[in-house]
């Protein structure tokens, strides 16, 4: 067992030999020997502390690896002036340092230089300076925190730069929307961490063990950043003490939230904690379980429905009697807020139309509701989401929705009262300024300014001009063949001062892949590092999904999950092995989240053997895990209830009880105060068999890691491990 002292995370190892004081000797010379090294090449190699302190376009969409939720630039209302918020960590103080940039319009073509408005910076996992927008020409609110503060709504008068706070919530605010100049403010804040052990009742008389989480019994009296623990939502009118909404269901900031341009109501999605049996008829095979699984009263579903709030009666209401498909969510409010647009939304059933109710339980839509009366009016029925509303033109911009082919996008208008396809595109915005994040696989994030007019185009800021310094790996797209057969695509990372003919070690990266974007580390942060991973030498390939779309989606939550996945991890050996690009017999894999459940399969399933394996702060698909935390997930993946002959199933399927058969060392990764017991199975058996495992817990980690120490401790972490097992040294 060792402490790792400057970070407070608890490591605990087997399989390891203590570290001598030689190898430490030996280790400090070659540091030292490398940077003499590094000091006379022209570029350097990246390391996990450089990604870390790389200056990023900070948008939670962005860093949650999809679209922005936030343009680039938010423009002022005059369209004078707008404002760039950026981020980069700090790995000295351990804190996140965010920032606003503005830019006059008319300056933007002649100077790069924007001036600093605010700077504040976080030492939690929480943006210090999110959800931005103008109130007016020259006032900007944003949701704001300090290190070591709680973070509150703010305004800031751009002219002075002076803040001011709107909200003075006893507990952080993790999201909010306002309207009619910041007189009334919707916001959802964390709430009072309650003591539910250290009272007099249990003292007395014990705990009655009725619908209590195992987070609720195990409790630190820490209040946590766990995004799936409730919020509480709250109304504030100008000059009010804010007003508290009872709700039944569980609220997080990742779930949309939006006022109508009056204030008078905002819709919101929420998780339900009741479902209602008459959704049992709605046909997503992905949504359907979750409706129809046994749940404690009183505790989180993974089904999510619209909800309308009165703000003037503080009061919610279904805005439909649908459930929310899990993604493709979008809110937009009509100007005169009579009516609200929404995406990803199934309908209700309440209709003698056959026909109707038939496609109504077959896939969710994008619909026009008129508020309070709830009529409907259908806009489209396929896997479509909002992209954009212009209000004023009456003309609805939608985009593809997740995992879904055809057209990028399409338009509808509204005449006389009726939505219509229109073939025409719509119109561009009268913006004086167009302002553009552009990058690639192999091009790092820089932002760029343009004329919409003219079509001149210059570069506004190089978000990271040290990188010319750096000797990146080079991204290739690639395709191959999974061994059962479907197509998967991927991006392969050579490493630097790549030589052709020569067989290089693999780390596989599940869990996505995307050529558009510069993922200097993989999709995320938690546990993946591919550019360091590849300056030590190591080939890294990216898993993304299957190419034929949908393809994935169909063998979700369900026995043949685990093989469909094994199965495309199999055949990137063989097709990397058959391309002489790597040595099939120095191979590691790292999973996270979902995917830690496709690699524990692979282990524990394959024939192909792996030298080494991380899994991070997943799903594992395990019996233990099940009784903890009990979802309609395992029961899926792994044929039913692990009971009678469910059992058998489960012992055929689920990783835990395979683990004799894993022959790698595998690195386990859990974060958060109790998230240690996620891996407890894994981490007891391997011992108990005298398998090499290490056990990293990050007791205040999120699922999504962004304390430097913490992102530090995970990634540089994973590159020592792969590094060390992998190498020919």
């Amino acid at each position: 067992m060792c402490v790792l002292r400057n970070t407070g995370n608890l490591c605990l190892h087997k399989g390891r030999r203590p570290t001598t004081a030689a190898s430490l000797a030996l280790l400090t010379l070659l540091a030292f020997l490398w940077q003499v090294g590094q000091a006379n090449d022209a570029k350097r190699r990246i390391t996990v502390k450089d990604t870390i302190e790389m200056t990023e376009f900070a948008d939670r969409g962005y860093f949650l690896g999809g679209k922005p939720d936030s343009p680039v630039a938010l423009l002022s209302p005059d369209g004078k002036q707008f404002v760039v918020r950026l981020k980069k960590g700090d790995v000295e103080r351990n804190v996140v340092k965010f920032w606003l940039l503005l830019f006059r319009t008319s300056k933007a073509f002649r100077t790069g230089n924007g001036i600093v408005l605010v700077t504040m910076s976080s030492s939690s996992n929480r943006e210090a300076i999110q959800q931005v927008r103008w109130l007016d020409n020259r006032t900007i609110v944003f949701l704001g925190e300090t290190a070591g503060g709680s973070p509150q709504v703010y305004g800031l008068d751009v002219p002075t730069k002076r803040k001011f706070q709107l909200t003075h919530h006893s507990t952080p605010v993790v999201s909010y929307d306002l309207a009619q100049h910041g007189t009334r403010i919707v916001y959802e804040a964390i709430p009072p961490r309650q003591r539910f052990l250290d009272t007099r009742g249990v003292k007395r008389g014990g705990v009655a063990i009725t619908s209590q989480t195992i987070d609720d019994l195990l409790e630190d009296c820490h209040t946590r950043d766990d995004p799936r623990t409730d919020r509480q939502l709250f109304v504030q009118l100008h000059g009010e003490a804010p007003i508290r909404v009872p709700s039944d269901d569980f609220l997080t900031e990742y779930l949309p939230l939006k006022l109508s341009p009056d204030g008078r109501f905002a819709v919101l999605a929420v998780y339900r904690s009741a479902i209602p049996a008459r959704w049992q008829v709605y046909e997503d095979k992905l949504l359907h379980q979750y409706i129809v699984e046994q749940r404690k009263s009183g505790t989180l579903s993974n089904v999510q429905q619209y909800m309308l709030l009165d703000v003037r009666r503080a009061q919610l209401t279904p805005l439909l009697d649908a459930p929310k498909a899990w993604l493709d969510e979008g809110i937009a409010w009509a100007r005169d807020s009579e009516s609200v647009i929404v995406s990803g939304a199934y309908l209700s059933l309440d209709t003698p139309d056959l026909a109707i109710s038939a496609e109504r339980r077959a896939h969710p839509f994008v619909a026009e509701i008129e508020v309070p009366s709830g009529r409907v009016h259908e806009i489209a029925g396929d896997r479509v989401k909002v992209a954009n509303w212009d209000d004023v033109g009456q003309r609805l911009t939608l985009e593809r929705g997740y995992g879904a082919g055809g057209r990028a996008s399409r338009t509808f208008e509204k005449v006389d009262g009726r939505w219509h396809e229109t073939a025409s595109d719509p119109p561009i915005q009268r913006v004086p300024i167009a302002v553009s994040l552009e990058e690639d696989k192999n091009s790092p994030p820089r932002i760029f300014v343009s004329n919409p007019r003219t079509g001149e185009n210059k570069l506004l800021l190089d978000l990271n001009p040290q990188f010319r310094d750096f000797d990146f790996a080079t991204v290739e797209t690639i395709k191959w063949k999974a061994t059962d057969g479907h197509e998967v695509e991927g991006g392969l990372y050579f490493p630097p001062g790549y030589v052709r003919g020569k067989r290089y070690p693999l780390v596989i990266q599940t869990h996505g892949y995307d050529e558009n974007r510069f993922w200097i580390n993989g999709p995320w942060n938690s546990a993946f590092a591919a550019q360091p991973l590849a300056a030590e030498g190591i080939m890294v390939l990216q898993v993304g999904d299957s190419t034929k779309p949908g393809e994935d989606r169909k063998y979700t939550n369900t026995p043949l999950e685990g093989p469909h996945r094994m199965a495309a991890f199999e055949g990137a050996i063989d097709e990397l092995d058959r391309r002489g690009l790597i040595d099939r017999n120095r191979v590691g894999i790292i999973g996270f989240s979902r995917t830690a459940f496709h690699v524990a399969f692979t282990l524990t399933h394959s024939k192909y053997r792996f030298r080494a394996a991380s899994m991070a702060d997943g799903f594992e698909g395990g019996y233990l895990s099940y009784l903890l935390w009990h979802s309609a997930d395992y029961e899926g993946l792994n044929g039913g209830l692990p009971v009678g002959s469910g059992m058998r199933s489960w012992m055929d399927n689920s990783p835990g009880f395979g683990i004799d058969n894993v022959s790698a060392p595998v690195r386990l990764e859990y974060y958060g105060p109790n998230a240690f017991l996620g891996g407890w199975q894994w981490y007891s058996l391997l011992s108990a068999l005298g398998k090499p495992v290490d056990f990293l817990w990050l007791p205040r980690g999120t699922h999504l890691l962004v304390k430097p120490w913490e992102r530090l401790a995970s990634q540089q972490g994973n590159v020592d491990w792969f590094y060390s097992r992998l190498s020919d040294n």
